[in-house]
């Protein structure tokens, strides 16, 4: 069974252009971004060549299709999720992402001074910085909460400070560092309806089934270019309710109904939270990325085919445990695609960088944006590797062959 799939995997590499022109690359950085199926790339090119224009302003053909095409990208990515069309934003990327929505909370008055921000320990520098910023003017306070030694959430902990004063909740479903999939279910299930509850699904919509209706939170983060869409294209499901009662910090002609020299009316739906000329051409590459997502497996099948990866990758990190520490557990079980390891005995991690890059593997390597946690686990850098739908089992051991020259 393995082998058939093995097999499959190496007809798939077919469909990514780089890897034809490339034959010799062997891409493991698909938690930073994944590589563009020629789907994806065709479909950009003719988009451009025959229907672009600009949308929300014309009654011409042109800007009609685009519209069109522009709104197909929300009800694939809402199905996806299980919510309704009306409920996806579009923006730049995360970050940008959760300053506007932080920003809104603050101007919308359910943030205000003395109340409490709680994040994990291990959150990605896009969901820290941005309360961080806020917490200095407003005068709100973050606090952190724990994890236990299995590198779950401290439930102690966090029954210790979560109190009255919690207006905002804002978690990632799986960690940057650890790739542990965090039961968000359980910690929905321990809060007040009225706390908001903000989960960042950058690194989990792409690789698991998340669903809304499931994890009941406020507002979930996505992130298009790990998910084979394009860079600058971020996505944001935002609960019926917080898109009317929320106030936008940032605002222009389509986000509202009207404007005179006294005042201005908001729209009650998701464009008041879209304030700038839309990234038209990149949701269009959404639309094409999950649709070719949809025809090859869906994300069920996805993580199907990701589960032998993980697998293959425990077991021979697992007899190179002496010289390797992995951060987490070397099971294969509640875990996603990608691995962040040190090794015992090189504390230059561009000297690590530069052996890979050398014999054309791509990895990553430093602080992956979690600066906090490291420094919790004292490690000063750790290397990341990462798999997609595309990648073989020779592509893994490719990556052990170098690793185990370094090592």
């Amino acid at each position: 069974m393995i082998k058939l799939i093995w097999k499959k995997d190496n007809q798939w590499k077919k469909l990514f252009p780089v890897f034809s022109r490339r034959p010799e690359l062997v891409y493991l950085d698909n938690a930073a971004s994944t590589q563009k199926p020629k789907t994806v790339i065709d479909w950009i090119s003719d988009f451009l060549e025959n229907d672009y224009a600009n949308i929300h302003r014309g009654l011409y053909s042109l800007s009609e299709k685009s519209e069109e095409l522009y709104y197909q990208s929300k009800y694939k990515l809402a199905e996806l999720i299980n919510c309704k069309p009306s409920e996806i934003i579009y923006s730049y990327n995360s970050t940008y992402c959760i300053n506007l929505l932080a920003q809104a909370l603050v101007n919308s008055w359910r943030l205000w001074k003395w109340d409490k921000v709680l994040l994990w320990n291990r959150e990605h520098h896009s969901n820290i910085l941005p309360w961080q910023t806020l917490s200095k003017i407003f005068w709100f306070k973050i606090e952190f909460i724990n994890e236990d030694k299995n590198y779950n959430i401290d439930r102690k902990d966090f029954d210790k400070k979560f109190d009255k004063k919690v207006k905002i909740i804002s978690l990632s479903h799986v960690s940057n560092v650890t790739w542990q999939i965090m039961e968000i279910e359980k910690i929905r299930n321990k809060i007040w309806e009225d706390v908001f509850f903000i989960v960042d699904g950058s690194q989990s919509v792409p690789h698991i089934p998340v669903d809304i209706e499931q994890i009941q939170c406020d507002s979930l983060i996505m992130t298009g270019h790990k998910m084979m869409a394009c860079t600058w294209l971020w996505m944001m499901y935002l609960k019926y309710e917080w898109i009317k009662n929320l106030n936008p910090l940032i605002l222009w002609w389509w986000t509202v109904k009207d404007v005179s020299i006294d005042d201005f009316s908001l729209q009650n739906n998701a464009d008041k939270r879209e304030a700038w000329t839309p990234n038209i051409v990149w949701a269009v590459s959404l639309l094409k990325a999950l649709e070719t997502i949809e025809q090859l497996w869906w994300i069920e099948k996805i993580q199907e085919h990701e589960k032998i990866l993980i697998k293959q990758l425990c077991e021979w990190f697992q007899k190179r445990k002496n010289e390797i520490n992995l951060i987490w557990s070397y099971e294969s079980d509640n875990r996603i695609w990608t691995f962040s390891f040190t090794v015992s005995n090189e504390k230059n991690f561009n000297k690590i960088w530069d052996i890979f890059g050398k014999n054309n593997i791509c990895i990553r390597t430093w602080w992956h944006c979690a600066y906090p946690l490291h420094k919790s686990l004292n490690i000063w850098w750790s290397a990341r590797v990462s798999t997609y739908i595309y990648n073989t089992k020779k592509d893994i051991e490719k990556f052990f062959n170098i690793l185990d020259k370094i090592i």
